[in-house]
């Protein structure tokens, strides 16, 4: 299993695609997962099913999670639940899914983490069962890729993609003081500066990997 992460706009999809590109080329076996925690499989259908089945606008879904979050009951169980099926997607979920194939996640557990840490800063998550469970038994990336580019050319990028809900600068910059913090925890096998041309991050990403550029 193979894992980016990083910021938004830092370029994990279009590596992705190269990446996948090139093992089409090699003849490999491949799955692209998206996994973020609060929107993992499970707790997904269980909002579907709260919602009553209905799909709705991004705009409803944004309306009704802030509503939620005015609960602290619902946001503690909504939480709470969010750490339940993370543990069962990475730990079961991806093992299953990775049988006879790469997997190749866009995202991982220390993008959620930040995640967590910013979005619900009142729970030493970390400390609980939950947690502690999902990383004695989740899959292991190899290698755990980290993208990194600084917070104004993040906004760069996602002006001219033109994105319907962009996360302010400064929110950014918040995300990736989290990012340095956890670099300094070796969190990642290999962090590559993603600020250069797509196929001179892509020649990197194979050197890392041990292919030939």
């Amino acid at each position: 299993m193979i894992s980016f992460s990083g910021i938004d706009c830092s370029g994990k999809s279009t590596q992705i695609e190269l990446l996948c590109k090139e093992l089409e080329r090699k003849g490999k076996n491949y799955k692209v997962v998206w996994s973020r925690g609060g929107y993992t499989p499970g707790i997904e259908f269980v909002k579907k099913i709260i919602r009553g089945g209905r799909e709705t606008s991004k705009e409803k879904h944004l309306a009704h999670s802030a509503k939620v979050n005015e609960n602290p009951m619902k946001r503690k169980i909504l939480f709470l639940g969010s750490l339940m099926d993370l543990w069962l997607f990475y730990s079961i979920g991806l093992r299953l899914m990775g049988i006879g194939r790469t997997i190749i996640c866009d995202r991982y557990i220390w993008d959620t983490y930040i995640d967590f840490k910013m979005k619900y800063p009142e729970y030493d998550f970390e400390k609980g069962v939950w947690w502690k469970l999902t990383l004695k038994t989740m899959v292991k990336p190899r290698p755990a890729l980290c993208l990194f580019i600084p917070a104004e050319e993040s906004m760069y990028r996602s002006t001219l993609k033109e994105e319907p809900f962009p996360e302010k600068i400064e929110v950014r910059q918040e995300r990736i003081n989290w990012y340095m913090k956890e670099l300094k925890n070796n969190r990642w096998d290999y962090v590559i500066d993603a600020t250069s041309s797509i196929d001179t991050v892509f020649s990197v990403i194979k050197e890392r990997m041990g292919w030939e550029t």
